[in-house]
């Protein structure tokens, strides 16, 4: 109750605008050194108050000027709905919570409603009139710098775009750099060695004619063409037919900067020459005018199937999706081998139809042995059970380890009160100690976190291949896309002999890859298994049980296709 000493529940609430900030200083603190600094500050002004932070909501690198568009923020007043004895929401300042007046006029009208005060850990305007006034007035003076700070973003980016400047991210064939220029460090933007030569190859192609957008997409991806990679992709993904089409467009290529509809000469070094880029563009003109234009045609199976004639050729070619129309409108859709468009492979092109029942048909191969399935799932039973013996002796040794932490952390901080010892030489010490108990802290959660996610992805993995066919026959195209990503890296295409019937081979991905192979061994002899509390090493050498254990020591997520 307030005024009595005791705790009232409460909230924080913590936002950083830019991405950036959340990597200051990340040794110290994962969410970065600004969401540190709220943190402590918060916790500060709650003690003082006093309340309890029972849940915390962190914002990270969400710019939005309204709330709406901060999910963070709409997932804290629902808490709030749903938890009616939260009395407080605290802030580090209210202009990480609101950036215009209306903002927050409109929430403090909702969290009164809810019996909830806003607090800010920064500006403390006290209690009644005055201080809602002193709040309103803050509301709007936040609002009108945020204003005039994105009035002088725009004037400043305008005059580095007719300067000459690149006002965004680099595009593909370029990277952001930082160079010396004058004894200072200054932001500008290079050639990309690696993807520019290719990204000038997708140029050519397209400016002969030959290339609609998918088959530019296919031809690229069999090149090597990736984006830059990104925390999501760290390898990068194949360059999609839209950023492709993008790219033709655009004048940057040869020298030229876009600001607000205007175009200006750049500063960076075109990649392209003018009779390149006019020549593209005569050709997107003339598709555009016959009604012909490019179109991206979207498949659940497109970047997923591969020639298996080029691959037994020494080649990647990847099957491109067309569909032509009858003069009567009848649409025929068919995959086609990207080489045999250029006359270097003679696979004939085959109906869409064809391909995806070939596709179907071949999910009756993940199934696996009954009593494999059965056999796999009593192995990794033992090897959990194993693994909580083996956890809990490390758990009490780290648990000795921390006690010796703090005897000997404490005996440091006497010598600091007393003073008899060099107090710099002591605080150094103290860092070293507070490391060390982050490391040990880790150890008893990392101890099993390896094998236990191995063991939970096998156990999904075989529930998943319960019955792969019916579940794949029965799913629809976004979900075949998905259990396709899962299952398998991708499908190489081949016609029959003596028919179109399109024949299928695949490269799993190695989780299932592994549960395959042990499979198999299971078929043509049955499980030596060691008796029950045998260490997990021990068990790993017996039989086909030594695939298995190679997955629990190594999972690799399965990448999306594009």
């Amino acid at each position: 109750m307030k005024g009595s000493g005791i705790p009232e529940p409460a909230v924080s609430y913590l936002r950083v605008s830019d991405k950036k900030q959340l990597s200051t200083a990340i040794d110290i603190d994962p969410d970065g050194n600004s969401i540190a600094t709220q943190r402590a500050v918060v916790q500060h002004r709650s003690d003082a108050l006093p309340a309890s932070i029972v849940k915390e909501f962190v914002e990270p690198g969400v710019s939005a000027s309204t709330i709406e568009k901060r999910p963070v923020f709409q997932e804290m007043i629902a808490y709030l709905q749903e938890n009616p004895q939260i009395k407080y929401v605290i802030v580090y300042a209210r202009s990480r919570a609101f950036r215009n007046y209306i903002d927050a006029a409109v929430t403090k009208r909702q969290l009164d409603n809810m019996g909830v005060k806003l607090i800010s850990a920064r500006e403390d305007f006290g209690e009644g009139v005055y201080a809602d006034m002193m709040a309103a007035i803050t509301d709007i003076f936040n609002d009108t710098q945020n204003k005039l700070s994105g009035q002088d973003i725009s004037i400043k980016l305008l005059n580095k775009a007719m300067n000459g400047g690149t006002c965004n991210r680099a595009k593909l064939g370029y990277v952001n750099a930082r160079i010396m220029f004058e004894g200072r460090q200054v932001n500008t933007i290079k050639i990309d060695e690696e993807r520019a030569p290719l990204v000038v190859q997708a140029w050519e192609l397209y400016a002969t004619g030959d290339y609609g957008l998918d088959d530019l997409e296919a031809a690229m991806a069999d090149l090597g063409l990736t984006s830059p990679p990104t925390s999501q992709y760290p390898a990068g993904r194949p360059v999609s037919a839209s950023t492709l089409h993008n790219m033709l467009r655009d004048p940057y290529y040869i020298g030229y900067v876009t600001w607000k509809g205007q175009i200006y000469p750049g500063r960076h070094e075109p990649l392209v020459s003018h009779d390149l880029y006019e020549r593209a563009q005569d050709i997107l003109r003339h598709r555009s005018a016959n009604g012909n234009r490019d179109r991206v045609h979207n498949h659940y199976l497109k970047g997923a199937l591969l020639c298996t004639r080029c691959r037994d050729a020494g080649h990647t070619s990847r099957f491109v999706f067309n569909q032509t129309t009858s003069r009567t409108g009848n649409k025929y859709p068919y995959f086609t081998c990207r080489r045999s468009k250029e006359g270097l492979c003679d696979l004939p092109s085959l109906p869409v139809e064809l391909v995806e029942d070939a596709i179907v048909e071949h999910y009756r191969t993940l199934q696996l042995p009954t009593a494999f399935a059965a056999e796999t799932r009593k192995l990794l039973e033992e090897v959990v059970a194993d693994e909580h013996n083996i956890t809990r002796d490390t758990h009490a040794r780290l648990n000795r380890q921390l006690k010796d932490l703090d005897k000997k952390e404490n005996r440091l901080i006497d010598l600091l009160t007393d003073g008899s010892m060099p107090q710099a030489k002591i605080r150094m010490k103290l860092i070293e100690l507070k490391n060390e108990r982050q490391r040990l802290q880790a150890g008893l959660v990392n101890t099993s976190e390896t094998l236990a996610i191995g063991v939970s992805v096998l156990k999904h993995a075989l529930d998943l291949i319960a019955d792969p066919y019916v579940l794949y026959r029965d799913a629809g195209p976004d979900v075949r896309r998905l259990l396709n990503d899962t299952f398998f890296h991708r499908f190489y295409i081949d016609d029959g002999k003596d028919s179109y019937e399109p024949r299928v081979t695949d490269e799993k991905h190695p989780v299932f890859a592994d549960l395959h192979q042990a499979g198999r061994a299971c078929t043509s002899r049955s499980f030596t298994r060691k008796p029950k509390g045998a260490h997990p090493d021990q068990r790993a050498n017996a039989g086909l049980n030594k695939p298995l254990m190679v997955v629990l020591a190594g999972i690799e997520p399965a990448t999306p296709r594009v």
